[in-house]
């Protein structure tokens, strides 16, 4: 049997694709759940989505809205409370992501009050942030 080396070259990826200068490297994500903290259903989830889109949409020049997918999540007292979240996301564009950073901060904390939440998630360059205490009003 023989060994395969792996053949390195130099490529520029963005000269090979004709693709612009400008590259965004961190991926925003967020989950926007179907269910409260208490596995009712919101009846609410497409306005979430709508809302979450145009922030991102205005942090990185466009937006994909995922399909709805299965999920679960641990409650306090050990069950599972399985519902269809829905992500949306974005490769966003450093300044934008700045000046829209209030925004979704506001739009984060009234999904997780207004939608009766325990927890809102936002998965940001590799990491997955937990927002449990909710701003008020």
């Amino acid at each position: 049997m023989g060994t395969r080396k792996a053949v390195r070259t130099a490529l520029d990826l963005r000269e090979a694709l004709g693709a612009s200068q400008e590259t965004s490297e961190q991926l925003l994500s967020l989950y926007i759940p179907d269910k409260d903290r208490h596995g009712a259903e919101l009846g609410t989830q497409r306005k979430w989505i709508l809302e979450a889109a145009l922030i991102l949409a205005a942090m990185g020049g466009g937006v994909t809205i995922m399909p709805a997918v299965e999920g679960g999540w641990m409650t306090l007292e050990k069950a599972i409370i399985w519902e269809h979240p829905v992500v949306v996301y974005s490769y966003v564009k450093p300044r934008l992501f700045l000046e829209q950073l209030p925004r979704l901060h506001k739009f984060l904390h009234r999904l997780g009050r207004e939608t009766n939440q325990g927890e809102v998630v936002v998965e940001f360059d590799g990491r997955f942030y937990r927002i449990t205490k909710f701003d008020s009003a």
